[in-house]
């Protein structure tokens, strides 16, 4: 903002505002009301503020371009989090990390219905409408896995926070009440995605245990690798059920600890997110998944602007 700019150059000049105002020839009051945008200098008092810093007209009249590079995201986020920042970059992620990861999956829960049972821990239903108990709990048990995945975003990748994501994600569900479903642990039943077989349960543990080696054992992770890792963990497909937002969340973390602008899977483009994980595993293509998260990064990057702008 042209006022916060002012009060920038003034202050590297070491002015005060009297001195800035005695040479425009006007009230110290109204470089008061510049700097804090309440009024604009007219084009007189632009040339001589311009002269008093030793700049252009146009350097003081151009707008900052936002750089993301130099935003620490996961920072941001834990901060307004400790805060319980409302209507802040971290509330809204809550809000539209979950509706989408579980509407991919099947939710039928609006994001409307998901923003209130955020704000007011309460459900907006709507009349003669059937509302699943575990859309709810498992909105609800997203928030906390968000919390949780902030608390231990810059830790290393581990088996057992994998584990703990899922049974935090299925925690109180009708799921967790099914002996065989193994919640917080790996599946005992087979189970296929996109009409491709995944890791047989005897072979999970040999293969999550081999993907986390050849994640460790990368020199640098840039986004293409976390890719990668995405669309190897969700061929393993190492739970009942649950896989796909336990490797979106895992995509999240691992962008914020390597200080890549994470990204979220919205529903509206899950076909072309399946599509992409279905080219991606059978080696035919790993550019439609790739082309799937950038979007969603770009997106996502829009929104950190927005906020911290």
């Amino acid at each position: 903002m042209l006022g916060e700019k002012i009060k920038q150059y003034r202050e590297n000049r070491n002015m005060t505002q009297s001195e800035v105002a005695e040479i425009l020839g006007v009230k110290p009051a109204t470089i008061s009301k510049y700097e804090a945008g309440i009024l604009e200098p007219n084009v007189e008092s632009l040339k001589r503020l311009s002269e008093i810093f030793g700049i252009s007209i146009d350097e003081l009249l151009k707008e900052d371009v936002f750089d993301i590079s130099k935003i620490n995201v996961l920072e941001v986020l834990r901060e307004q989090k400790d805060m319980k920042l409302k209507g802040s970059l971290y509330h809204n992620t809550q809000i539209i990390f979950a509706y989408n990861t579980n509407h991919i999956e099947g939710s039928r829960l609006t994001e409307e219905q998901t923003r209130y049972i955020y704000e007011t821990n309460t459900l907006l239903a709507e009349k003669d409408s059937v509302t699943d108990i575990d859309d709810i709990l498992e909105t609800v048990n997203h928030f906390k896995l968000v919390d949780y995945m902030l608390d231990v975003a810059d830790k290393k990748l581990t088996e057992k926070m994998i584990k703990e994501f899922h049974q935090i994600l299925k925690e109180g569900t009708l799921d967790s009440r099914k002996n065989w479903f193994n919640v917080g642990e790996y599946k005992k039943l087979p189970n296929e995605v996109g009409g491709l077989k995944t890791t047989e349960p005897k072979n999970v543990e040999k293969d999550i245990k081999k993907l986390l080696e050849w994640y460790e054992s990368l020199k640098q992770i840039t986004i293409n690798e976390i890719i990668e890792f995405h669309a190897k963990f969700e061929h393993i497909h190492p739970f009942q059920d649950g896989n796909g937002r336990i490797g979106r969340i895992i995509t999240f973390k691992e962008c914020l600890k390597n200080n890549i602008v994470p990204f979220i899977i919205l529903d509206k483009d899950k076909l072309f997110y399946y599509r992409g994980l279905n080219k991606y595993q059978s080696n035919k293509e790993k550019g439609y998944l790739i082309d799937t998260c950038l979007n969603a990064q770009d997106q996502y990057a829009k929104i950190v602007e927005y906020y911290l702008k």
